[in-house]
């Protein structure tokens, strides 16, 4: 796990609320729904992401939403059929694993359960509802070709 300073990143895709969860509490339907979209792969292939996929949860006081898509650094228009939210520019916790695209079809609750507790192991506090940090922002990024997955938890925005 390391701490470290990012500049502002811009996450393209779609949210969906914690409704759409599955009765196995994955988002395995909404990620297929956009792998097999024709505006997704279009905006992928015109942009040079066919190689990514990034996922996010966005906590709330009460509920999260989730979202699917990429992230990226690049200052590209946003299709007419998905969302651009901003993330902030600050400090992360991130860790680096090896993963395939499915992982992002496991249930939501291993998912930030897994994550967060390495952080608390590396005594990185984390508020027991995440949706109390100021910045509630849990990114997963995947690159299909080298199999390596970035997740990171915001810890401040600068």
């Amino acid at each position: 796990m390391a701490k470290k300073e990012i500049e502002s990143l811009t996450f393209i895709g779609r949210p969906f609320p914690y409704t759409m969860m599955d009765d196995q509490k994955t988002f395995g339907k909404v990620n297929m729904q956009m792998e097999n979209d024709e505006d997704f792969q279009k905006f992928l292939k015109e942009n040079g992401f066919e190689n990514q996929r990034s996922s996010m949860f966005v906590f709330g006081p009460e509920s999260f939403m989730y979202w699917y898509g990429i992230v990226t650094n690049k200052d590209i228009e946003t299709p007419k059929s998905m969302m651009k939210y901003v993330l902030p520019k600050g400090e992360i916790a991130e860790e680096e694993s090896d993963a395939q695209l499915n992982y992002f079809s496991l249930p939501t609750h291993y998912l930030v359960e897994t994550f967060f507790k390495k952080l608390m192991k590396e005594n990185i506090s984390v508020f027991q509802n995440p949706g109390d940090s100021d910045t509630p922002y849990l990114v997963q990024d995947l690159n299909l070709d080298s199999k390596k997955l970035k997740q990171f938890w915001y810890l401040s925005a600068k």
